[in-house]
Parts: C-alpha cells; structure tokens; sequence
C-alpha cells in the first residue's frame, strides 16, 4: 500500500492517468475534460496540475486548481485513486500549505450538495460554506460553495 509522500507539477505524460481517474465509475461527482483540454491548461500559468505522488514515485491521485484573482484560488478538482485511506486529505494539507506559502489568501470551491463525503472532508480542512445555489447548467442540482481562508 502505497502513502502519499509528495506533491510535484504534472505535465501532459500526466494525461492518461487524469482521465482514468475522471473517468472510473466510482467518480460519480467527477467531470471529466479531453485529452486536449488538459493538455492546453497545463500550459496555462493560471491553471495549477499537481500530481500526488507515494514513496516509489507512483502517481496517487490529481489535482487541479486555478487562480481566480489575486490571492484566490479555485480548487476544480482533488480525485485520488483510492478511498479511505487518508491519501486525499494529506494530498489536499499539502496543497494548501503549498499556495498559503506561495501567498494565496483564500481557496475555494463548490462541490454538489448530495457529495457528502466529500463535503465532510473539506469541513475536517477548515473549509467552511458560503452559499447554497443551483449548478449552472441543471437547476435541479444544489452545489454548495465552501471557502478556506489561509490567512
């Protein structure tokens, strides 16, 4: 079993494994983008690909954050390869701790309101909802935006 151990850059040798992690049935709150797309955002400098990495180098899961603003960030995704094992928190302490270094004062995110799971997680990170509203291209849908302050 690996553990996560680091955070590096991605870069489009990357590709394959973000989109089989988007890709995996058991992502159901996942979206998913072309090979294309994420190759151009990676090149993108207001777009952050990061790959959560185990002790041997293995790539764990995947990230995705974008700047929004001067010290805001957007996380647009966080999918790690396998649950329950605490992979995904540590992953995401570490990317929070990598953009309050770098001088980020707030990140967000919005996140669909039956992803319980994952509404908890970012809770237990100090996230903390702001709003309530329907998603943009189905109002049935109820997203939740939380919001993390790194001051």
């Amino acid at each position: 079993m690996s553990r996560f151990c680091r955070l590096r850059k991605a870069t489009p040798n990357d590709v394959f494994f973000i989109r089989s992690l988007e890709m995996d049935p058991a992502n159901i709150f996942v979206h998913s983008w072309d090979n294309e797309t994420h190759t151009k955002n990676m090149a993108d400098p207001s777009i952050h690909y990061l790959i959560a990495e185990g002790l041997q180098g293995t790539a764990l899961g995947f990230a995705i954050l974008v700047e929004t603003g001067p010290g805001h960030i957007e996380w647009r995704r966080v999918v790690v390869a396998r649950r329950d094992d605490g992979i995904g928190s540590e992953f995401m302490q570490a990317v929070i701790k990598q953009f309050r270094d770098e001088g980020a004062h707030t990140i967000w995110l919005d996140v669909y309101e039956d992803n319980a799971r994952a509404r908890h997680v970012y809770q237990s990170l100090g996230f903390r909802e702001i709003k309530r509203g329907p998603k943009l291209n189905d109002p049935s849908i109820t997203m939740v935006v939380m919001e993390l302050s790194l001051a």
